[in-house]
């Protein structure tokens, strides 16, 4: 270091080095500091990525999710009741729904299409479907076809396929800036068909700035859609299988069963459609059509197999016993039920006429004082007996309502068991005075009167609406005031005085509930029904056997007299019986000789002409 005047001075040279070391270390911070920044930048686009896919993950979850809901939901297979199967070929939703143009045209006028459609489908479903059609339209915008035809495409698919189950498994997402590509796995249960339909799916997604979409493509709902064309079911070669007779004779050889109770293949109705599934020839296969109809391409084939035959608790014998004898009735309308006591199951649906309504399962009528039976019941439940004592007069006054015996019958004081035989009005009136408020109502109960149709198909059972008031208690035990009931109705009551069980009836398989009658009320009620025929209102009619029944008179309208419907329920062995005669007048006159016609007939008798048989 050389030497100054005022001392030594530094070296340039390590001020040139010390100053270079700082510039390096300058330098190194700042590629660190940039490094640190370009690692933040590219970590904050890796977040900013997995959150975009997660978005776009999360909207086709929520897409398929929504399309599950509409295709499990409204549709032809998925809303048919209960052990009831749904048509083997539904009617399209729309023509062509893949062909819908987005922003209007036909696209605009298929949903009104899909919407009208009839009991196939799609009127049904806009109403039943409503959640899952909202759904997929939240997380929807147009693409190749508007959302609105979107919607179509689906539930055409749901019911010409006849969808009863869907499950849609979404894949891992491919996305690309602000379109997405989400792969999906389908699987598809179809009604009557013994594998599902599998396929895989793509979903193509945007992202509106206001969250992730589908867009809505025939092709997101199966790859083979294009504009112009839909899938749809093929039928089966095999054969249709036969409802039967408990013995095995096809049901369709009794033209009354045949045309109210069997029903129709096209359209299904009455048996045909309850047991459509099991009846129809099984296999078939899931096509591709044009808007022609012709098949453009085979998506999947399933083996082709007959239909299986159902047997039922019919049985052609009673049928055609219950058939001769209301051919014999005085009035031109009635209908007759018959029940196996033992099992609950129907044995016999026959009307008079034939064509038409069928009165036997689906008429609504009075019961009159064939529903003694059930203010018996109840009696004898609450400690009544067989001797109780009851004023029969001419006439009794409830609530300044004035009730009287037909033909202004009187007998004075006698046992229930003699009211019940001789149908006295005015002591069962003062007998249901005596109950508990609710007694009436919970025997009703017992004997199924709550208002549910008691078969599979179209039918009525008995209803027993809570009396509002003393006048309708009093109308209410003797058969009137707002009760209706069926000839099947009372045909169950009847059996459940036989065997000890209402059971609900049906006519295959097994009764859906039962309930069972209290054991001391069993003997004193079959007891009363007995001297109904030996002794009471239907002495007069020569009855095959031990027979016993109770007869009905049950006001319609009204009148001076008012016109009545002829009631005769009750029972024989193991068989047990309604009749009733529109317009018959009494029950004795009309309805109880048909019974006995009927029984007559079933022992193998000759049926005479029509004629009365007394009071």
């Amino acid at each position: 270091m050389p030497l100054t005047p005022s001392g030594f001075t530094a070296s340039t040279s390590r001020r040139r080095g010390r100053g270079r070391r700082r510039a390096i270390i300058a330098a190194v911070v700042v590629v660190v500091l940039a490094a640190g920044s370009g690692v933040g930048y590219v970590l904050k686009n890796r977040s900013d990525a997995r959150a975009a896919d997660h978005r776009a993950q999360a909207a086709a979850a929520a897409y398929l999710a929504a399309w599950r809901t509409l295709t499990t939901t409204g549709g032809t297979a998925t809303s048919t009741p209960a052990g009831a199967a749904p048509p083997a070929s539904a009617a399209p939703a729309s023509a062509a729904p893949a062909s819908a143009a987005p922003g209007g045209g036909s696209g605009a006028a298929a949903t009104p299409a899909a919407a009208g459609a009839g009991a196939t489908g799609s009127a049904a479903a806009s109403g039943r479907d409503g959640a899952g059609r909202a759904a997929v339209s939240a997380v929807t915008v147009p693409g190749s076809i508007d959302v609105a035809a979107l919607l179509t495409t689906m539930a055409d698919v749901r019911d010409r396929l006849l969808v009863t189950g869907a499950t849609f498994t979404p894949g891992s997402i491919d996305r690309n800036g602000k379109a997405a590509r989400a792969p999906y796995a389908a699987r598809l249960d179809l009604s009557g068909l013994p594998a599902p339909l599998e396929y895989a799916g793509v979903l193509n997604l945007v992202d509106t700035g206001r969250g992730w979409k589908v867009r809505a493509e025939p092709a997101s709902v199966h790859p083979a859609l294009r504009p112009g064309l839909h899938l749809d079911r093929t039928a089966s070669t095999g054969h249709r299988g036969d409802l039967l007779a408990a013995g095995g004779q096809p049901l369709r050889d009794s033209g009354d069963l045949a045309g109210n109770l069997v029903g129709r293949t096209d359209p299904l109705s009455g048996l045909q459609r309850v047991y459509d599934d099991r009846l129809r020839a099984q296999g078939g296969a899931v096509v591709v059509r044009d808007a022609r109809g012709a098949t453009v391409q085979t998506l999947h084939t399933y083996p082709m197999t007959d239909g299986e035959s159902v047997r039922t608790t019919l049985d052609l014998r009673v049928q055609q016993a219950a058939e001769t004898a209301l051919a014999t009735a005085a009035r031109p309308t009635a209908a007759m039920v018959a029940i196996d006591t033992r099992t609950g199951g129907v044995l016999a649906l026959a009307n008079h006429p034939p064509s038409g309504a069928s009165r036997a399962v689906r008429g609504k009528y009075p019961p009159g004082s064939t529903f003694k039976i059930v203010t018996a019941t109840a009696a004898l439940m609450n400690g009544k007996a067989a001797n109780t004592p009851l004023d029969c007069t001419q006439t009794v006054s409830v609530g300044g309502r004035t009730f009287q015996n037909a033909e202004s019958e009187q007998f004075g004081p006698i046992p229930l068991r003699t009211a019940f035989a001789k149908s006295c009005n005015t002591a069962f009136i003062r007998l249901e005075e005596s109950l508990p408020s609710d007694a009436l109502e919970k025997a009703a109960q017992l004997y199924g009167f709550d208002g549910q149709a008691p078969l599979d198909i179209a039918s009525v059972g008995g209803s027993f609406p809570t009396p509002r008031d003393s006048v309708e208690s009093a109308s209410a035990s003797i058969g009137q005031a707002r009760i209706e009931v069926s000839p099947l109705q009372m045909a169950s009551v009847a059996a459940a005085v036989a065997s000890g069980t209402w059971r609900q009836p049906f006519v295959a398989g097994q009764p859906a509930r039962s309930n069972a009658i209290p054991p001391a009320v069993l003997p004193p009620l079959r007891d009363f029904m007995r001297a109904v025929v030996t002794e009471g209102t239907a002495a007069s009619v020569p009855m095959p056997g031990e027979v016993y029944g109770k007869t009905g008179t049950a006001e319609y309208a009204d009148g001076d007299p008012p016109p009545t419907h002829a009631w005769f329920v009750g029972y024989r062995g193991d068989v047990a019986f309604a009749v009733v005669v529109e317009d018959g007048g009494f029950g004795a006159e009309t309805a109880a000789p048909v019974a006995a016609r009927f029984l007559t007939a079933l022992d193998g008798g000759a049926v005479a002409a029509p004629g009365s048989g007394g009071r």
